[in-house]
């Protein structure tokens, strides 16, 4: 039986696209409920294991650092397995990976199983973008790519929310099957909606670069981690920062000289791209880095349970959905400088609120400013994937979406990280006790806050050649 795109289309009739579309948004929202839920469950895994936020940050970290590396394994998963087999490898292994997370009996474990996780969603989500641009070829790919990212954008604010009231009736290990059943709906549609046609020709697979490129992230980031603990002259501080130099060199070395690099590098030669990847790796660090940051300020600072922490997080989802539609009408009329910079400032705006804040404001002031906060995300997602895309030919158009997703993933994992780092570093320095604490998260934000200040002048600077 055939079981390819237009066979599909054959089969189930005009309906197909809408029940394709319904699939892929659930597995990617699966996907991103994992990424994001398990920020109202840190300070609770942090009690029950016995760890400081240097280890605990890896379960945030670690995830985001595997998701870059799978995003690149994608194109090359889907040409060689199919769509389907590929959806199905990487829901079961994060099914598989989510359930042994309930029995893991140190914070190790539980690490290397997020890492698993996000392997397995670095893969998998790209797929429904493809999937997308195929299927709604004849029309109508706006609003389905409209309907696709709304239910990516309230992925996010679901997770904390729904997760830190499971959290405070269930304990955190409710993290870890809060998306099991949307991962189980989306294998049973997955069977009889995803085609399974491979290419005859398999794109070919750099398996040196990328183990360098694993190497390179998770030995940088390690090496962050061990510093907010031992001294930047202990082997295990210095030794692991050594050998994520080389490994970079390595990735960049071999990069240049493959005919199919694993990171297509010549998309930087275009001055406008790597301004609008400053952007990109910036707005990683806003996403995941606040994401991360607030929280744990809240239920560390302000002493909200897991559940008012996600609770306040709920409008920002929202807000930062209509953000995003107004920022893609935007897009056709307005410059992307103009918009890019708009939606940096109106973070460092936000981030500076937070900054300000004294321990014990109002629920409603948090919210604003954690709301303010998403609304600049939200114009900068559509304004950069524009921005960053227009300047590239038709050719390098597919290379370069998939090189400015990298990067805003890259900023997300070493932006958590350095946060993590910065505040453990202030903590200690203000005296290590409540209202140390206290200082250290409101110093985060202003760093936060100066880091996108300073970004106007890469927004500033993202020109489109063809205009």
């Amino acid at each position: 039986m055939q079981h390819d795109l237009p066979a599909l289309q054959a089969r189930f009739g005009a309906r197909y696209p809408r029940w394709l579309l319904g699939v892929l948004m659930i597995g990617s929202m699966a996907m991103v409920l994992a990424s994001t839920s398990i920020n109202v469950a840190l300070p609770a895994i942090m009690q029950d294991f016995s760890i400081g936020r240097p280890l605990a940050q890896w379960l945030s970290t670690g995830f985001l650092a595997a998701m870059t590396a799978g995003l690149l394994l994608a194109a090359w998963a889907q040409a060689r397995l199919g769509a389907r087999r590929t959806a199905q490898v990487g829901l079961w292994l994060f099914i598989l990976s989510s359930l042994l997370a309930l029995v893991a009996q140190t914070a190790w474990q539980l690490i290397a199983l997020r890492i698993v996780q996000g392997l397995c969603a670095g893969i998998v989500q790209p797929l429904a973008m493809v999937l997308i641009f195929r299927v709604f070829a004849d029309g109508g790919r706006g609003m389905a790519l409209g309907l696709y990212g709304l239910g990516v954008m309230i992925a996010p604010t679901l997770g904390p929310t729904i997760g830190g009231y499971l959290v405070d009736h269930f304990g955190w290990a409710a993290v870890f099957w809060l998306p099991l059943p949307m991962c189980l709906l989306a294998l049973l549609g997955g069977q009889w909606l995803l085609p399974t046609q491979r290419e005859r020709t398999t794109p070919f697979l750099d398996v040196w670069a990328f183990v360098l490129l694993c190497v390179a992230l998770f030995a940088s980031l390690g090496a962050l981690a061990e510093a907010q603990r031992f001294a930047w002259q202990e082997l295990r501080v210095w030794a692991p920062s050594l050998l994520g130099v080389v490994a970079v060199i390595g990735f960049f070395r071999r990069s240049r000289r493959s005919l199919k690099p694993l990171l297509p590098l010549r998309v930087w030669r275009h001055a406008g791209f790597r301004n609008a990847s400053w952007v990109a790796l910036t707005l990683g660090m806003g996403l995941y880095g606040s994401t991360y940051l607030i929280p744990l300020y809240l239920q560390t600072v302000e002493g909200y349970s897991a559940g008012r922490a996600g609770l306040l997080l709920l409008p920002t989802g929202v807000l930062m959905g209509i953000a995003s539609f107004a920022g893609g009408w935007l897009s056709d009329r307005l410059s992307a400088a103009v918009l890019l910079i708009s939606g940096v400032l109106v973070f460092a705006l936000s981030a500076a609120g937070f900054g300000w804040l004294e321990p014990g404001a109002s629920f409603a002031v948090l919210c604003f400013w954690a709301c303010l906060g998403r609304v600049g995300l939200g114009i900068l997602l559509p304004a950069l994937s524009t921005a960053s895309l227009d300047m590239l030919s038709q050719e390098e158009l597919a290379q370069g979406a998939g090189a400015i997703t990298f990067v805003r993933q890259l900023g997300g994992a070493f932006g958590v990280n350095l946060l993590t780092f910065f505040l453990e570093w202030r903590h200690r320095s203000e005296g290590a006790d409540l209202a140390a604490e206290a200082v250290a998260f409101q110093q985060s934000f202003w760093v936060m806050a100066a880091v996108f200040a300073l970004t106007v002048l890469a927004a500033w600077n993202v020109r489109s050649t063809k205009r």
